[in-house]
């Protein structure tokens, strides 16, 4: 029997105590939809730290791996202070099997890939319309999973990249500050010269 189609969701359920700790006074928060660029947080690294932890115990066998994603995973780094957490889900995952653990921890469920946007996507708000977290599932080795650790680990070594990059958000941002998309954009023509993805962070 063929499985219901999820549906968006703008109500969550309460969040684990444990992510509320890790997300609190971590130098997070955006206003859904706005475009703010922050200077470098190191607790941003400590907060994708509690965000692992608090989602491991109870996690489905078919999550083979979490990486912190985006530019608040790339030290020293200007970024929109919200973490992007990629999630390798085992290919060929049925989709309810990990969105149930993800609703349960306190999610709300934002859609599938489509034209403008690569992953199965969730996000984490302690307020609504506050994003803290956005959360990209997708095949865990595909090609997708290698483009956002590659463009990562691209911008951690590379300092002539990371510094390219921070002055395009930066313009970006004051340019496109109430319109995510059109930064988003914009900034893709930088990242598919790098990796063939599309940006988060």
């Amino acid at each position: 029997m063929a499985q219901a189609p999820l549906r968006r969701s703008e109500d969550a359920a309460p969040m684990l105590p444990a992510l509320a700790a890790a997300l609190c006074d971590a130098d997070l928060g955006v206003r859904r939809g706005r475009v703010v660029v922050a200077a470098p947080s190191p607790r941003w690294a400590e907060a994708f730290d509690g965000f692992a932890a608090a989602l491991a115990p109870p996690r489905p066998a078919e999550v083979l791996g979490i990486e912190h994603v985006g530019s608040t995973a790339v030290p020293g780094l200007p970024a929109k202070p919200l973490l992007d957490v990629a999630i390798g889900q085992r290919p060929g995952t049925a989709p309810q099997v990990l969105h149930g653990w993800l609703m349960a921890a306190g999610h709300l469920y934002r859609g599938e890939a489509d034209g403008t946007r690569p992953d199965r996507m969730y996000a984490l708000e302690l307020e609504p319309g506050i994003r803290l977290v956005n959360v990209h599932v997708v095949d865990h080795g595909g090609a997708q999973w290698r483009r956002y650790l590659s463009f990562r680990d691209h911008l951690r070594t590379s300092t002539e990249a990371r510094e390219e990059y921070r002055r395009l958000k930066q313009r970006l941002a004051s340019e496109h500050p109430g319109d995510r998309l059109a930064y988003l954009q914009a900034k893709t023509a930088f990242v598919t010269a790098r990796d063939g993805s599309c940006a988060q962070g």
